[in-house]
């Protein structure tokens, strides 16, 4: 049975979890070291076992949430699923940098999971500057790794052979346009083409969304922001690398080029690399032998996926109540992020023009 919290992983259960992959493994103690309670339950411990060249003495640990009233708000248990089958059911590698993963247990009848990670921000890898933003020159090689992920996955029957788990996104909830319009209506501090877009999207979810399906259908990691990415300086030159998997889904090639553009650059950076890098994108789709897609329409669909940032950010534009300075920090420039580009980018426009097509 998979523990209900962090702190209820003991040295017999983390034993069994580890011989999956580390096999042998023996287990003597674990101390968990923090705690954060936050969309999911995430915790670094420190271990000790029998197998040190082959497991860190500390790692991380990612469950579901232990706070009910987040698991009642949040679909933890689908997210759980997605992220956990990648880990554990997906065996085909991929050119994608992604954490050491040691465990991945998963409960099919509650939702329940449990991963157990390398931590990351230690030894080579680094993690970025959530305010600050990217370096480009960190993107150049990702663009390929997408295009190569996306080439691979627009074949359908390579999908439901590899991955078949995974579905499209449902368009049920509301969950964003509610946390949108009660942040507009509080009176939060943004820009008009931010609320011009999230007013479009509370008043015509269904029509965003056809807009955001446009282009041939694919596996998307679905939520490479700042925040979920690491630089990996096990080899060289350093690469981007991608965690928290638990929105992959279904979709078109440039919500994952477009959002990770966005929300992973300075406005700056983007506005001064974003063509290069989706021009560098598209050639390597070519290399990959996925379908083409022209210039053109490339970045039209890129102007209408921007307007996704503006959902993205429902959870960050108005302050909680415990919030840290650093999440503060964090959420502000994600906000910005979203801000700059719907208004470069001409987001409500795109959204118009395909509207009347």
């Amino acid at each position: 049975m998979i523990p209900s919290s962090p702190q209820a992983i003991d040295a017999g259960w983390l034993s069994g979890a580890l011989q999956a992959r580390v096999p042998g493994v023996t287990v003597s103690r674990v101390d968990v070291e923090r705690v954060v309670d936050a969309t999911n339950a995430n915790a670094t411990m420190s271990v000790v076992h029998d197998a040190p060249d082959r497991l860190p003495n500390r790692l991380f640990v990612k469950m579901a949430p232990v706070d009910p009233d987040r698991r009642a708000r949040l679909d933890w248990a689908s997210m759980a699923d997605r992220e956990t089958r990648f880990y554990r059911d997906l065996t085909v590698p991929l050119s994608i940098a992604v954490p050491d993963v040691y465990a991945a247990e998963l409960d099919d009848d509650t939702g329940e999971f449990a991963l157990v990670m390398e931590v990351l921000g230690t030894g080579r890898t680094r993690m970025p500057d959530l305010v600050g933003g990217l370096d480009p020159a960190l993107l150049g090689a990702t663009m390929g790794e997408f295009a190569d992920l996306h080439a691979r996955y627009e074949n359908l029957a390579t999908r439901e052979s590899e991955v078949p788990w995974l579905t499209r996104s449902g368009r049920t909830s509301d969950y964003g346009a509610r946390l949108l319009r009660a942040g507009i209506d509080g009176g939060a501090a943004l820009a008009p083409p931010f609320v011009a877009v999230a007013e479009r999207y509370i008043r015509d979810r269904d029509l965003l969304q056809d807009a955001w399906e446009l282009g041939p259908a694919t596996v998307l990691h679905g939520d490479g922001h700042i925040g979920n990415v690491f630089a990996d300086e096990r080899v060289t030159p350093p690469r981007i690398g991608f965690f928290d998997w638990g929105l992959m889904t279904i979709g078109s090639p440039m919500r994952d080029i477009s959002y990770l553009l966005a929300m992973t650059l300075s406005p700056a950076d983007r506005r001064a690399n974003e063509r290069r890098l989706i021009n560098e994108y598209l050639e390597a789709r070519r290399r990959h032998g996925a379908a083409p897609i022209a210039g053109d329409d490339a970045w039209f669909w890129h102007r209408l996926q921007s307007a996704y940032t503006v959902v993205a950010s429902c959870q960050s534009i108005v302050p909680r109540p415990d919030e840290s300075p650093g999440r503060s920090a964090f959420a502000a420039a994600f906000v910005r992020r979203a801000e700059e580009a719907v208004a470069d980018l001409g987001a409500l426009d795109a959204i118009d023009e395909f509207a009347r097509r």
